[in-house]
């Protein structure tokens, strides 16, 4: 892509995620790219994600990542991660079985926020 201004090549996955929006209570979202620096994540209601916000890469909350929303689109926001992404956490993240059953768990765990 000529007007790519990333900073990290990302690579495409499908990988379980959550989204902090109140402390403690991370709602289910799906990682569909990711770099050290940043990913894309389809969420069904990407208005209802705050501006900053803390995203949990392992569904313990062991990797996790402070996040700025870039962009926004129907059904996916880019995000830059406040700090850089180490290998080894990249290697813990969940990859997604069944991509329609976990936008469905997605949407089901947005529309109760």
């Amino acid at each position: 892509m000529a007007n790519d201004q990333r900073k990290s090549r990302r690579r495409a996955v499908c990988y379980a995620a959550r989204l902090e929006l109140r402390p403690g209570q991370p709602v289910g979202c799906l990682l569909s790219d990711v770099s050290d620096t940043g990913a894309r994540l389809t969420v069904p209601y990407p208005d209802k994600v705050p501006q900053r916000f803390l995203l949990w890469l392992t569904q313990n909350g062991s990797a996790r990542r402070l996040c700025d929303v870039v962009w926004r689109k129907a059904g996916q926001i880019g995000v830059k991660f406040e700090r850089r992404l180490p290998e080894h956490q990249r290697a813990a993240l969940e990859p997604v079985a069944e991509h329609t059953a976990a936008k469905r768990a997605v949407k089901d765990a947005m529309a109760a926020v």
